[in-house]
């Protein structure tokens, strides 16, 4: 190489020192399972916003059994996802322990997998305690249709199973209404269902919380927020609720005053006519 080419700044690449070290299998395996966990996370994520839109709806007249099967098919499809990460991620750990230089990212990917695992736990919950809040509400509603009592024994409904039942008796008709009675088994099923979904989770959290320890009370506090995030997402049903009432209420009188709209213009006619 001449001086002209040192000065030029130009060498030979073939004769470089400086080369890049290639990327181990251990390496490359540990950032594909990653790659697949980021990709089951989000996917859990999507799907617990969808089954709370669907939750939203139960109780309501677009409640269906199209949409209650919808439900359920979107838990169980979360359900196995969240064993399939589960079980990446304690493979994602084996990976780790000899790869000191992906702890950080292990940690992270362990974060957002727990927080999406407690996402999916209050989801269940909370459609849970709708399917119930619907069953009594519905059991309330026929029996103040059929002017019976509600309980042999000291059973007290509830402020939320009591505007259910109200709610219903407003929307369905007494068809509708025997029809909702009929599928109450059905909806029970689906809830002793849920519960035996959230007792697996509970389980899957138990196997977590071993693998990452140090981690500490880090499941305590995404569930603590997460609680706060449903709570909020209760008072906005709530208000959906609400806000449904008054359009039914103001489209009835929307048909009232068309009814009497169209008298008087009969009325109008028929004098013009005569």
């Amino acid at each position: 190489m001449s001086f002209q080419d040192v000065e030029a700044g130009r060498t030979h690449p073939a004769r470089s020192t400086i080369t890049s070290n290639p990327q181990s299998r251990e390496d490359n395996s540990f950032q594909s399972l990653q790659s697949s966990l980021s990709l089951q996370v989000f996917k859990m994520n999507a799907n617990v916003q969808g089954i709370l839109k669907l939750v939203d709806q139960l109780g309501t007249p677009k409640d269906s059994a199209p949409l209650r099967k919808s439900l359920h098919d979107l838990t169980e499809s979360t359900r196995a996802m969240a064993k399939r990460a589960s079980e990446d991620l304690k493979q994602l750990s084996s990976l780790q322990a000899g790869l000191p230089q992906h702890k950080t990212a292990f940690q992270k990917t362990s974060h957002d997998l727990q927080l999406s695992l407690v996402a999916f736990q209050r989801a269940q919950q909370v459609s849970a305690e709708r399917q119930r809040t619907v069953v009594q509400g519905v059991k309330l509603a026929i029996d103040d249709e059929q002017t019976h009592p509600i309980r042999s024994d000291d059973y007290e409904p509830t402020p939320q199973e009591q505007r259910q039942a109200q709610i219903l008796q407003a929307q369905l008709s007494p068809h509708e209404l025997a029809y909702q009675e009929s599928v109450i088994q059905e909806r029970e099923a689906e809830i002793r269902e849920i519960e035996t979904g959230i007792h697996e989770l509970s389980e899957i959290f138990h196997d977590l919380g071993t693998l990452v320890n140090q981690q500490g009370t880090m499941i305590d506090n995404i569930e603590l927020n997460i609680s706060s995030v449903a709570a909020d997402t209760g008072a906005a049903s709530s208000e959906l609720t609400t806000a449904a009432e008054y359009q039914r209420k103001a489209g009835k009188r929307a048909a009232c005053l068309m009814l009497i709209l169209a008298v008087v213009v009969a009325i109008v006619l028929l004098a013009i006519l005569s």
